[in-house]
């Protein structure tokens, strides 16, 4: 967003470059400030001044701010409106926000991200957009239920632990709605145990804190094609109905396409195309053959065929996968007797 602002603050005046605006607050570039200070900003974005106060919530120096790939400055969170200007300058801002949108590319996906962490919030709206993404914030659970209900996102990444509403309720009142519930949903969390229960609530991936944009661009534009899929699942079940093998040599008779995602003591995908694994992975980052190789060993859990894959550079014949597994599986029971 190519806006600039007018911060007051200890008796001086400085114009400066807004990286990030959103409802609640922005990020400005190229200033150093203390955390908890008050200031006065405004803009002027059809040439009349509007103005508020803002408190800083954080500083991003130098350092921190090369780590994270972003510019250095500072945070600032718009004050509870008091004043007609305070009002006016609330209404302005969504207004340019509604413009900014309207903007984006009419096929650009609309990811909304929830999370305490302002860096972050600042840190994913700016490299986000630059992967040509919409970004929608929220720092709260109660922010981000609002933000679907005004606008419903393609996408969703949701951070378990957040304020007031934490990311299991979320996902549990998007779960009963039928207008929010084809919403993919990518749940964020520095605890891997965390693991199972978004999953068994509803997410549709789960990435592990810290994670990059990249990390979230690759996967939130898959499951944004896969939600606009005539059909998105095409199969689930549980392995103590239904083992893998079995499972993979039915996909392999009827030259099924999709990916399989299992829920286990690891969540991980194998990708098919024709009846050939084209593709396969864990969430703890096992290369395709080793993510194989412990799947198949899997004998508890859940599944879900979907009707899309990706092409990871294999091609696999299923038959020939399981019978390799066997035999690995009879030489490791004979090593140990």
């Amino acid at each position: 967003m190519d806006l600039t602002v007018e911060l007051a603050f200890q008796g001086t005046r400085r114009r400066l470059a807004i990286a990030d605006l959103s409802r609640t607050g922005m990020f400005v570039r190229g200033i150093n400030l203390s955390p908890g200070a008050e200031v006065e900003i405004a803009i002027s974005p059809d040439g009349k001044r509007i103005a508020t106060t803002a408190r800083v919530t954080h500083q991003l120096g130098a350092t921190e701010a090369y780590a994270l790939g972003r510019p250095a400055g500072v945070g600032l969170a718009f004050c509870e409106p008091k004043r007609i200007s305070d009002r006016l300058f609330a209404v302005t801002v969504e207004r340019l926000i509604r413009e900014f949108r309207e903007q984006a590319p009419a096929n650009a996906v609309h990811i909304l991200v929830a999370d305490a962490d302002p860096r972050l919030l600042a840190r994913m709206s700016t490299e986000l957009g630059a992967s040509g993404f919409m970004v929608t914030t929220a720092n709260s659970g109660v922010e981000a239920l609002a933000a679907c209900f005004r606008r419903a996102p393609d996408v969703i990444l949701l951070d378990r632990a957040l304020p007031v509403i934490d990311g299991h309720r979320v996902l549990a009142t998007l779960e009963v709605d039928p207008q929010f519930a084809r919403i993919p949903v990518i749940m964020t969390s520095a605890d891997l145990g965390d693991l199972a229960p978004a999953f068994d609530r509803g997410a549709l991936d789960f990435i592990a804190k810290p994670f990059t944009a990249t990390e979230v661009v690759a996967r939130a534009r898959r499951l944004a094609t896969l939600a606009s899929a005539p059909e998105r699942v095409l199969l689930r079940g549980t392995l103590e109905g239904l083992n893998l093998g079995t499972l993979l040599t039915m996909f392999e008779m009827d030259r099924k396409t999709g990916r399989l995602m299992i829920t286990s003591s690891d969540v991980g995908w194998i990708d098919i195309a024709e009846g050939r694994i084209v593709g396969a992975g864990t969430i703890a980052g096992l290369d395709p053959q080793a993510a194989l190789n412990a799947m198949l060993g899997w004998t508890e859990g859940t599944f879900e065929l979907s009707s899309l894959a990706e092409d990871g550079g294999l091609d696999l014949g299923i038959t020939h996968v399981l019978l390799a597994h066997a035999c690995a599986a009879d030489e490791a029971q004979r090593d140990a007797a």
